[in-house]
């Protein structure tokens, strides 16, 4: 909360920024923003250090280097920051005079200021790199990601060497504290406030909140439902329901704690996890849907037994599973999953990763936006019989 508490005037241009890295004025001289997930924040603060790769980028004549800021919470598989570099945008520019000691804040897609320290790196040779990158236009921006993600798997021990370790040494402010936001709240089934953290040993509540105020980025808060529960039986419906003008979203949230002692999960159970958050998600979907067909406007309550008068026969179902990560070279098992779905129960359903709903609802501000990105997903899941992976990444600033 060190920015936030000594510069909150800054708050309005990070609240503006993407994920990634960025540079501003702080109150004792250039910050470091680093606005991230609560994973990466969460790896930083324990491992106490992020690396810096320079990544190449080469297209027909063009050349650049994007920089890659990798956190190890797994030596094999860490999470990564892409940052291109385009020669005259404020984030290269910033680099060009940040000193070797600052200060890094860490925000995350809500804009709460979870992590903040001082920091130490040795960045003569990655000023000097940002002072001679050529500039680029946008048209750029997403192959030189891609290109980035490409060269840091197949990274050698020599440029690992290379790479400029970012040390965290004190915190500005104390990290286990409790953030209660009395903002957002006006959706039905909100208690009037939310208390938030970076660490998260039971994760389904938090991660649900965190979901319905992305969904606010699209609709009102009025149109938005937390955990109606069918009277019938005392069971929630689902996690989330949107009465949108056009459809009504039926929406499951699965998500995994976020603690220190769930560092260092293996890939290979990460992977497995992702499965069966899907599973578990389209499976809950399938119940609800079959109650909606078989009662046909189920009586629903608030969790605090308050009546809920809507009508779910009244538009088209949508539904939106929303797990913690989906990875790209498994999108075969995840589409085989649910295209049966959608076969079997005749309902158009889409699926994202966290990270990729964030952006998502950032890139599509508008129902009418964001139905058509949905609609468009499900197309081509139809027609092609392949869900796509989504290629929406962060733009550089106007």
């Amino acid at each position: 909360m060190y920015l936030t508490i000594m510069k909150p005037e800054v708050l309005q241009d990070v609240a503006s920024l993407g994920r990634g890295l960025w540079i501003v004025d702080g109150p004792d001289g250039p910050v470091l923003v680093v606005k991230a997930g609560k994973e990466f924040i969460l790896a930083a603060r324990e491992k106490r250090e992020l690396k810096f790769y320079l990544a190449p980028y080469e297209s027909d004549e063009a050349q650049g280097l994007t920089l890659l800021t990798a956190c190890f919470d797994d030596p094999i598989s860490p999470l990564t920051i892409k940052t291109p570099l385009m020669g005259s945008d404020p984030v290269t520019e910033g680099l060009k005079s940040l000193p070797d000691h600052f200060s890094v804040c860490f925000f995350d897609e809500h804009n709460r200021e979870l992590l903040s320290s001082t920091a130490h790196a040795s960045l003569e040779e990655l000023r000097k790199h940002a002072k001679g990158v050529n500039p680029l236009g946008k048209e750029h921006w997403h192959l030189m990601m891609e290109q980035a993600d490409d060269w840091f798997s197949f990274t050698t021990r020599e440029d690992d060497s290379r790479a400029v370790t970012l040390t965290l040494l004190e915190d500005l402010f104390p990290s286990d504290f409790l953030i209660t936001d009395l903002t957002r709240q006006g959706f039905h089934g909100s208690r009037g406030f939310s208390n938030t953290h970076l660490e998260r040993p039971e994760p389904g509540h938090l991660q649900e909140l965190d979901i319905i105020y992305l969904l606010q980025r699209a609709y009102s808060a009025e149109q938005i439902i937390h955990g109606p529960v069918k009277v019938s039986d005392g069971e929630e419906l689902t996690d989330a329901v949107v009465l949108g003008t056009e459809v009504t979203l039926l929406l499951q949230a699965k998500d995994s704690p976020n603690t220190a002692e769930m560092m260092g999960t293996k890939l290979e159970r990460k992977r497995k996890k992702a499965l069966s958050q899907l599973k578990g998600g389209l499976s809950q979907l399938r119940g609800a849907v079959s109650t909606i067909e078989r009662e046909g406007n189920p009586a629903l309550r608030l969790v605090d037994g308050t009546p809920l008068k809507i009508d779910l026969a009244a538009r088209p179902l949508l539904g939106v599973v929303v797990v913690k990560e989906l990875f790209s070279d498994t999108y075969e098992e995840y589409g085989a999953m649910i295209l049966d779905f959608m076969d079997d129960v005749r309902v158009r359903v889409v699926a994202f990763d966290y990270n990729e709903f964030e952006v998502m609802t950032r890139h599509c501000p508008s129902e009418q936006a964001l139905l058509s990105a949905f609609w468009q997903i499900s197309e081509c899941a139809v027609e092609q019989r392949i869900y796509p992976r989504l290629r929406f990444t962060e733009l550089p600033p106007r």
